[in-house]
């Protein structure tokens, strides 16, 4: 079958579905999801999405200037069903809609009973707690409100690591069902829109660095997960093995972890132990997949076999563990530390890849997925523009090379209190040139701002 065929087939099977989806909407107003009408629309509503799904892990419903959109396909084709269910998610503020390949019936009922439901009506804006709340776990919803709440789930994670090693320093057994759980939070949000997050993992805490590492490298290696084609079951192990990878540093001394120089053999020694000691300490966890432990083990051996524990019989390290070792490496140059001033994103980047082509220490083709991903500028990344304002690289879309920034000082060298996001693929209209264009990358430090206040904005 062509593209096009496809691509026709795909759009003909989204409108049968919108069209189930009006009749269980409307049927819900009516009648409890257990009247005889509302289950025979729910089943064909099921089995139309089972269809639309397909082999793939999910679907995306999107709305883009009020045209539908389906998997980045705009659906143009008149239709009152179409027309009604855009006006619906519209009204309720909703971006888009994320529906895993896992949905089960049960969840379409309490999904379409929160849309159907008045603003004033639910408890709280946030929509994908509301559908947790009743056990809907294969539907995303992203909102107006979603930013906020991405960030509520940030430092909530922080907040579910910091206990984490505490419980360990302290002998106490390890929380496995919080830690789940804040992956599942970041792993959702990752699914929704990965830019809120990776740029969130621009913030760095010196003080209680292994804290926001341990997220941060979470984040990293779930979205890169995300991007190669890992399974959603998958991407939620290789967060929970990022987030644990250096739980192991809490057995190793901290005039070794914070000595602000060279180790010497020694302490390197010492030093290179801390993979097995995080090995010992979630080997035995139950609820714990035994690949996790596998991850934390690994997190610093190479596809080359080198790198530590040396691994037996040169075997290489799994794939997961490959992803994390990129996060994990991207987040330590990009961070101060008592031994490193940190490296900009964009230096970062270029010296793993050198990394990788020279001595093969990473994934070649994980890598080439991973500089995709963060971009020419990578998300995280103050800028000049060459109209002299100050600006943090927020995202990029998959249609355009420019990034979508968010000014946060202007052309006088003054903050601005709430930072004013603009597309750099935007074009003077008349004379077809770029509105506004990178001319430099700016070390944020050097002008004595906090970034992780800017991050934050």
């Amino acid at each position: 079958m062509s593209q096009a065929q496809d691509e026709k087939k795909t759009k003909s099977l989204f409108i049968d579905t919108m069209k189930f989806m009006s009749g269980a909407i409307s049927s819900l107003k009516l009648y409890p999801a257990t009247h005889p009408s509302v289950t025979k629309t729910l089943d064909e509503l099921y089995s139309s999405l089972g269809n639309l799904i397909g082999e793939k892990n999910r679907i995306v419903i999107a709305v883009t200037r009020n045209i539908p959109v389906l998997d980045g396909i705009p659906i143009y084709e008149s239709n009152s069903h179409l027309q009604a269910f855009t006006k619906l998610i519209q009204e309720k503020g909703i971006e888009l809609i994320i529906i895993k390949s896992s949905l089960k019936k049960k969840e379409l009922a309490p999904f379409i009973e929160l849309i159907n439901k008045k603003q004033d009506e639910t408890e709280t804006d946030d929509l994908n707690f509301q559908l947790e709340k009743e056990d809907v776990k294969s539907i995303l919803i992203k909102d107006i409100n979603f930013n906020e709440s991405t960030k509520k789930t940030y430092f909530s994670a922080i907040e579910t690591i910091e206990k984490t090693l505490d419980d360990v320093r302290m002998g106490n057994n390890i929380n496995v069902y919080e830690n789940k759980r804040s992956v599942k939070g970041l792993v959702n949000s990752i699914l929704i829109d990965k830019t809120v997050l990776l740029s969130l993992s621009m913030i760095k805490n010196f003080n209680n660095y292994l804290y926001s590492h341990s997220v941060n490298v979470c984040i990293l290696a779930t979205a890169l997960a995300e991007e190669i084609g890992f399974s959603d079951e998958e991407i939620n192990n290789i967060g929970l093995g990022a987030l644990l990878h250096d739980i192991g540093k809490l057995k190793t001394p901290k005039e070794v972890l914070l000595k602000p120089g060279k180790l010497n053999d020694n302490e390197w020694k010492t030093m290179k132990m801390h993979p097995s000691s995080g090995f010992e300490l979630i080997k035995d966890l139950k609820g714990v997949d035994k690949l996790i432990g596998r991850m934390v083990y690994e997190h610093h051996m190479r596809p080359n076999v080198k790198g530590y524990p040396q691994p037996r019989g040169n075997v290489k390290p799994i794939l997961e563990s490959q992803v994390i070792a990129i996060a994990d490496t991207y987040d330590a140059c990009t961070t101060l530390r008592p031994y490193q001033n940190p490296l900009s994103p964009a230096e970062a980047v270029a010296r793993m890849k050198k990394m990788t082509k020279d001595t093969g220490d990473f994934n070649t083709k994980y890598m080439e997925v991973f500089i995709k991903m963060m971009g020419i500028y990578p998300i995280g990344t103050t800028v000049r523009l060459d109209t002299n304002e100050l600006a943090l690289v927020s995202r990029y879309t998959k249609q355009n090379d420019a990034p979508i920034v968010k000014i946060f000082m202007n052309r006088n060298g003054k903050l601005i209190d709430k930072p004013n996001e603009f597309d750099l693929n935007d074009k003077n209209l008349d004379s077809g040139k770029y509105l506004r264009s990178i001319i430099a990358e700016v070390d944020i430090l050097v002008r004595n701002l906090d970034p992780n206040v800017i991050h934050t904005k």
